[in-house]
């Protein structure tokens, strides 16, 4: 694909996405979206056969993005407490980035066709998995130190939880930057798993 091919892909994703979080995916038409963008609505079909396929594209390239982080940082040579701060760094400053792809990906999952939502669905719970042997790593080092901790599976997602919905109420220019916001989840994750 040429770079101009490319670039104008690239638009499609961001703006769709932005159209999606603001507006619903079966609220927004591939015609807005090409009246948004200024091309015709059959330039779109040159990148993406349907609406459908483009809200997949946009859920695939955030799945690309998570999980390589993911196994990065699963793969590093940190120590377990390190490992999830920066996990956590990543995510948070990854989606505070791309708020509409984040709401996206936290509300219009069902939105997909079958094939498309079991693809996503099965991503995610890869995601899911990782993120617990990061978790996992942590509570094993801090029982170590500390006696029991808490339940593994509540710890995942109370972290998942609490990151997927920061579109909600995260504002890149208010007082936290990312970095911080990733100490604050940090901080409250460290003392809260043991």
């Amino acid at each position: 694909m040429s770079e101009k091919r490319g670039a104008l892909k690239g638009r499609i994703f961001k703006e769709g996405a932005r159209l999606f979080a603001e507006q619903g995916y079966e609220r927004t038409s591939l015609q807005e979206l090409a009246g948004a963008l200024g091309v015709t609505k059959p330039a779109l079909y040159y990148y993406f056969s349907s609406k459908d396929e483009l809200l997949f594209g946009i859920m695939t390239f955030v799945m690309d993005q998570v999980l390589a982080d993911v196994i990065e940082v699963r793969e590093s040579s940190l120590s377990p407490s390190d490992k999830l701060h920066d996990l956590i760094r990543r995510y948070i400053s990854f989606f505070a980035a791309k708020p509409h792809e984040l709401t996206i990906m936290s509300t219009e999952v069902d939105s997909l066709g079958p094939e498309f939502r079991e693809t996503i669905v099965a991503r995610q719970r890869e995601y899911v998995r990782l993120v617990r042997g990061i978790i996992a790593g942590v509570m094993a080092a801090r029982k170590c130190e500390k006696g029991a901790g808490v339940n593994e599976t509540a710890a995942v997602y109370a972290l998942l939880g609490g990151m997927n919905w920061i579109f909600k109420w995260y504002d890149p220019e208010g007082p936290l930057s990312p970095d911080e916001l990733a100490l604050d989840f940090m901080s409250i994750f460290k003392s809260g798993l043991g």
